[in-house]
């Protein structure tokens, strides 16, 4: 009996690492989707932005708003809209990049086996 214990243990090693690869690689495809979200909340955010600018100047070419109201909505829309798309994309491309370097970290079965 007590030859066979070591390959339990040896086994149960195995189904060890074999788990927390499958928990580290689940958690690289979590970081992937997010990275994919944030990424186009990012885009998205930016579009937006410019819609608002443009906007913006119709409505003053058209005379509906005098230029200090132009400038106030045109300033308030760079600042909040166009600021928050970069951080959310620069945050997608951080988690990206996290994700990457787990994927990375992460032993794989060759290196593993003699």
């Amino acid at each position: 009996m007590c030859a066979e214990e070591p390959g339990v243990e040896a086994m149960d090693q195995a189904s060890r690492r074999t788990g927390e690869r499958e928990r580290l690689a689940a958690k690289v495809e979590h970081a992937r989707a997010v990275e994919r979200v944030l990424t186009r909340l990012g885009w998205s955010v930016l579009v937006i932005a410019f819609a608002g600018i443009v906007t913006t100047l119709v409505l003053w070419a058209a005379g509906e708003i005098d230029i200090e109201q132009a400038l106030a909505a045109l300033l308030g829309t760079v600042l909040t809209s166009i600021l928050s798309g970069a951080a959310a994309y620069g945050a997608g491309v951080n988690v990206g990049l996290g994700a990457e370097r787990l994927a990375l970290s992460t032993p794989r079965e060759r290196d593993e086996e003699p």
